[in-house]
């Protein structure tokens, strides 16, 4: 396939190429281990009655960051990003190899890939890194230290992808060949 006839292919993260949510395994395994794990428990406590509420789930869970996050500055909240990330992306059994495997052959067709996930930038991107995929360009949540600056979820990830360039329509065949993968398209979908 030529690049001029190369489709955007728009896939998940968390359930496409990596089982589980990796900023939550981040939360559970780093940012509340330890000293920390009281402080956890019980926010999760008081936080469990608001948290069943769908429409409080987002605010519970900034809630849950926010605390999981406070007392590091931004150098060393992203050293240890870094870190979880790398050890995450060759951590047997987590990356989904069909998800893999759909990437990469997209990107051999030309096709230009864009991950777009709420899971924090820095730990997106060393996953992708850690598993070859250093080229696939990722729309992703930012923080700076324990400050959240864009929480890539719901429409955001609209605004955030029209900001480079890709809007809809979504689906295939249209004008941009623009598909969406989301973790309900493996194994067999129009993204495989």
């Amino acid at each position: 396939m030529t690049a001029s006839a190369a489709g955007t292919v728009i896939v998940d993260f968390d359930g496409v190429l990596l089982r589980g949510d990796a900023f939550g395994l981040f939360l559970r395994r780093t940012a509340f281990a330890g000293a920390r794990l009281p402080l956890a428990v019980v926010l999760l406590v008081l936080l469990a009655p608001i948290a069943v509420v769908p429409a409080f789930r987002p605010w519970a869970a900034r809630w849950v960051s926010r605390i999981g996050l406070m007392g590091r500055d931004a150098d060393e909240l992203r050293t240890e990003l870094e870190r979880f990330g790398a050890a995450l992306g060759e951590e047997p059994g987590r990356v989904i190899g069909a998800g893999l495997r759909m990437i990469r052959t997209h990107l051999a067709a030309g096709d230009r890939v864009i991950v777009v996930t709420a899971c924090e930038h820095t730990l997106a991107r060393t996953v992708l890194d850690a598993t070859g995929l250093a080229g696939v360009e990722l729309v992703a949540s930012r923080i700076h230290g324990p400050r959240l600056i864009v929480h890539n979820h719901g429409a955001t990830k609209m605004v955030q992808l029209a900001a480079r360039g890709v809007t809809p329509p979504w689906g295939w065949p249209t004008a941009t060949r623009c598909r969406i993968c989301p973790s309900s398209a493996l194994p067999s979908s129009p993204c495989s």
